[in-house]
């Protein structure tokens, strides 16, 4: 294959940055996984992070940011989910807020927020799903009553990805408009009277990702805090979609490429029946199956990433929604099955946490949910299909 000197260029700057996250990760990952630091955002840890640039990966570099591609994006994420996905979903969420204030900020949003999140001062989170609104985000009850000189929040919001641990929220909430459906798009200080945060919730993975409920009440933010016209909220959460999309079938690969390295230096330390593991067919064919859709994963999120670039440089052939459904569908579901498969071939030794897979496997389940859960993405997926 050819490449051109800027193709080369954007080879070479992708790879130097996976492997300075890589060693990072390497570095710093094991001093918080521990029960002392599970259902927190350990803030050291973020800040390690941050200061290799990756809290500012999605900011654009007047601001202080890398602004790097969906692709290069993509990549980091599989990179840190090889040792902990938890990292990778608070980062992500966070790069997901710094990009929608980067693309629907005024200046002075800009300006005064975006130089805080690249360089991990502020840590951002998203606040958009509800008890009775998860994947039905209409659903929103959650209201935004326009106030003198700003606006009055009241409800509430739950599963919300470092809650209590960040310090800018990005609230939807419900307006008004004509017809009385409008929603709107609001930033949040964590500071803000009015704004509590419950307890983190007990879940089967994702440690160090923590998620709480936030209650809003009578909760004031002046009308510098929408983002975004007044009533076009929708249009804010739903931009980012693709990219979250991409980037959690990113997280899923990462999970279970770190899956499949386990399971195949286990076939080849252990020996039964005086062979070697790794000398048995059926499990052969068990790695051989595992690899197949790690590999098949990867190119669907490459592809997606890389339409999601294609769009970005004013293609408008690509269709992001199609491929970036389909690549977090298929590689969640991908990964679900590569790490049950993993805690399978280490045996008992797959059950115990001193292996690391039975983890794998409780955080590759949280991927086939969140995003959207995987049975909404086949609904996407066929209407895609089936409209074009």
């Amino acid at each position: 294959m050819i490449h051109t000197p800027k193709i080369m260029s954007d080879i070479a700057n992708q790879q130097l940055i996976l492997e300075t996250v890589e060693r990072v990760c390497a570095s710093e990952f094991g001093k918080y996984q521990t029960d002392q630091h599970y259902n927190t955002v350990p803030r050291a840890l973020f800040d390690s992070l941050a200061a290799i640039g990756l809290a500012g990966l999605s900011v654009p570099e007047q601001y202080g940011g890398m602004e790097a591609s969906a692709s290069t994006t993509a990549s980091v994420f599989e990179s840190i989910s090889r040792f902990d996905v938890s990292p990778a979903i608070f980062v992500s969420v966070h790069a997901m807020v710094c990009g929608l204030i980067s693309r629907f900020g005024d200046s002075a949003q800009k300006q005064g927020i975006l130089p805080d999140l690249a360089s991990g001062k502020t840590l951002g989170a998203f606040a958009l799903t509800e008890p009775q609104a998860g994947s039905d985000a209409q659903a929103i009850k959650t209201e935004a009553t326009i106030s003198d000189g700003g606006f009055t929040l009241k409800g509430n919001k739950c599963y919300i990805t470092s809650a209590g641990f960040a310090d800018l929220y990005l609230v939807f909430a419900r307006t008004s408009d004509s017809t009385g459906s409008g929603v709107s798009a609001f930033l949040v200080p964590a500071s803000t009277k009015g704004l509590s945060i419950g307890k983190p919730e007990k879940k089967m993975g994702a440690e160090l990702s923590p998620i709480a409920s936030l209650f809003f009440e009578d909760a004031f933010v002046p009308q510098s805090s929408l983002l975004g016209p007044l009533h076009h909220g929708f249009k804010v959460a739903l931009s980012g979609l693709a990219g979250g999309r991409v980037n959690i079938a990113a997280c899923a690969n990462g999970i279970a490429r770190s899956a499949l390295d386990i399971s195949i230096a286990h076939l080849a330390e252990r020996s039964q029946f005086g062979k070697q593991l790794r000398e048995f067919q059926g499990l052969q064919f068990m790695i051989a199956d595992m690899y197949q859709k790690l590999e098949a994963a990867r190119l669907l999120t490459i592809k997606a990433a890389s339409d999601i670039d294609a769009q970005k440089k004013g293609d408008l052939s690509v269709n992001i929604k199609l491929s970036s459904s389909t690549a977090k569908c298929f590689a969640t579901d991908a990964a679900m099955s590569i790490t049950t498969d993993a805690v399978q071939l280490l045996g008992g030794a797959g059950y115990m946490r001193e292996y690391s897979v039975e983890r794998l496997m409780r955080d590759a389940k949280m991927l086939q949910i969140v995003e959207g859960a995987n049975q909404v993405q086949r609904v996407i997926i066929a209407r895609e299909i089936l409209n074009a």
